[in-house]
């Protein structure tokens, strides 16, 4: 099996996930500063923070796995396909409850 390309897939991911954490961050501070002394504003800066710590925690151990023994590239596929799911749901929530908001403020 051809490693090489595997880990040009997951190096692409990486740029997804830095593009997607980005527009997290834009969208999770918009709701936060509508809803900025509510549990809502506060459980979306919460949600935003712990999930960017804990994808780019990983991310680290995982990437320098990858750059140290790229052979394993193929282990590492699935964590980066959940990371890529797990950061789908929170811009999906986000959004959702920034709908919300702007629905129920209107």
């Amino acid at each position: 099996m051809d490693f090489t390309n595997i880990a040009t897939y997951l190096w692409l991911a990486l740029g997804v996930l830095v593009v997607g954490s980005i527009y997290l961050i834009i969208e999770g501070y918009k709701v936060h500063k509508l809803f900025a002394g509510s549990i809502v504003g506060r459980l979306v800066q919460v949600l935003v923070v712990v999930l960017l710590i804990e994808l780019y925690s990983l991310g680290i151990v995982c990437y320098a796995f990858l750059f140290f023994n790229p052979s394993n590239a193929l282990i590492l596929t699935p964590i980066v396909f959940l990371w890529i799911v797990s950061l789908g749901f929170s811009i999906y929530g986000v959004r959702g409850a920034k709908k919300e908001v702007a629905r129920l403020v209107h």
